[in-house]
């Protein structure tokens, strides 16, 4: 048994590395746990942008913006959905999380707020970008937690997996974990949960959701901050939340983080193509310029997927719908991956497709009918050609998942709660582990990180004071 410890933070990611720097700056002893062989966890995967309202970035560029602002553009796009306290809560406490990563060496392009067209738009610029996505947050991290390991307030516990949290009359003391194969445990004052979503673990996505889909994840994020929860007499929340990204490809022998392969934003690139479903029919204008009806649209099909067709005249004239150079696109399609199909006729592209061969070609012909009158059924107001002339193609995209709505059930002191919403004392989380659906049921431009880096920041700053 390992003695001395303040506060035992489990998980070096987005929101564990935040709270252990910002206890260990108190003076606190802190040990911070992590699975893997270095800090980080999802971050790896991240594009890195985050948001908030009222920053000296906003202000250099010349933005008026504040946590009202933010708020009630949160409340439009989330459609009032969410916990509104714990919302807030981060709205006005996310400058300050800023402030700290430009202190601890984090960088942004170009150093100003900018509007994110991959998600609903606020009405004012107030996301940013990392300069090298997750990886400049995780510079930012070590730079935070280098001061505080050489002075000893804080320990780095790697390829450490905890199984298990001590609960000593109904307060948590300590954790029981694994290393190399070698059972330690540690004692504390406090612990904190911050080990991520479920992203990796099929059987929590199948035993909340009842679907798999394609996820974001690393190996060693499978839900463990969850199931330590529950253990320890907590429970979940808002399991009944889900919502997908729109349009992700697969590449067979990629790994999770390479699934955003075509330029599929409206906003970004106008779609000269069709998007067809399982049944070989339409589902939504290709067109629709709000995101969530976008994600909502794809969810309502029956696999989660659907098809974008185009033909050859598409291919050369269009500008690029593939981020891919022709080579590796030519590849797939002379390949084996049965989400490129390449064929001579409508015909063989929905026989090789498995999509309704009758159904499939009335739907083509009646979008071209459209669009040569300028009037499509599905009120698509982008209708620059017909998909008249072979060969033809067809790319599978799916709605995949980059983040997990449910998580630890906590209250608004991030104190871990049971199902009687009584909190379990000296148990705390934060960051995905959490889940996202506190934010609402939508996506915010830079929520998911700001806010797991805020509330990383809140516990490392309050804990014990």
């Amino acid at each position: 048994m390992t003695d001395g410890f303040d506060i035992i933070v489990v998980g070096a990611g987005t929101a564990g590395v935040p709270a252990a720097a910002a206890a260990a700056a108190r003076g606190l002893k802190v040990a911070l746990v992590e699975a893997a062989d270095d800090i980080g966890g999802t971050l790896v995967l991240s594009g890195g942008s985050i948001s908030a309202a009222g920053t000296a970035m906003q202000r250099a560029a010349g933005v008026a913006d504040d946590a009202d602002t933010h708020f009630a553009d949160a409340m439009r796009i989330n459609h009032g959905t969410g916990d509104h306290v714990l919302l807030r809560d981060w709205i006005e406490r996310a400058p300050e999380a800023i402030d700290w990563l430009l202190e601890s060496g984090w960088t942004c392009t170009p150093f100003e707020p900018v509007f994110a067209p991959e998600h609903d738009l606020y009405t004012t610029p107030r996301t940013y970008r990392s300069t090298e996505q997750g990886f400049s947050l995780i510079r930012a991290y070590r730079n935070a937690i280098a001061p505080a390991i050489a002075a000893g307030n804080l320990e780095l516990f790697l390829e450490t997996r905890v199984e298990d949290v001590i609960v000593e009359d109904g307060v948590a003391r300590g954790v029981v974990a694994t290393h190399k194969g070698e059972e330690i445990r540690l004692k504390a004052r406090a612990v904190v949960l911050t080990t991520g979503g479920f992203g990796g673990s099929k059987e929590l996505w199948q035993e909340i959701h009842g679907v798999v889909p394609l996820r974001y994840h690393i190996d060693t994020v499978v839900g463990d901050g969850l199931k330590l929860a529950r253990k320890a007499g907590g429970t979940s929340w808002f399991e009944d939340t889900l919502l997908p990204s729109f349009g992700g490809t697969r590449d067979l022998g990629a790994p999770a983080a390479a699934w955003v392969h075509t330029v599929i934003v409206p906003s970004v690139r106008q779609p000269w193509e069709v998007y067809v479903n399982a049944e070989g029919e339409r589902f939504m204008p290709e067109d629709e310029p709000i995101i969530d009806s976008r994600e909502r649209a794809i969810m309502r099909q029956s696999d989660w997927s659907f098809w974008v067709i185009y033909d050859e005249a598409i291919r050369s004239e269009a500008p690029p719908l593939f981020k891919w150079e022709p080579e590796k696109l030519e590849q797939l399609f002379e390949g084996f991956d049965e989400d490129y199909v390449r064929a001579d006729s409508l015909e063989e592209l929905a026989t090789r497709c498995k999509l309704p061969v009758g159904t499939f070609t009335q739907t083509i012909d009646t979008y071209n009918r459209g669009q040569k009158v300028g009037s499509d059924m599905f009120k698509r107001q982008h209708l620059p050609a017909p998909i008249a002339n072979g060969p033809f193609y067809a790319v599978r995209h799916y709605g995949y998942s980059i983040t997990c709505y449910p998580g630890i059930q906590v209250d608004h002191d991030l104190r871990v709660t049971g199902a009687n919403g009584e909190a379990i004392e000296g148990l705390y989380a934060a960051g995905e582990a959490i889940g996202i659906g506190f934010l609402g049921h939508s996506f915010l431009s830079g929520a998911i990180v700001s806010s797991a880096v805020t509330f990383g920041r809140k516990l490392g700053q309050t804990l014990l004071a």
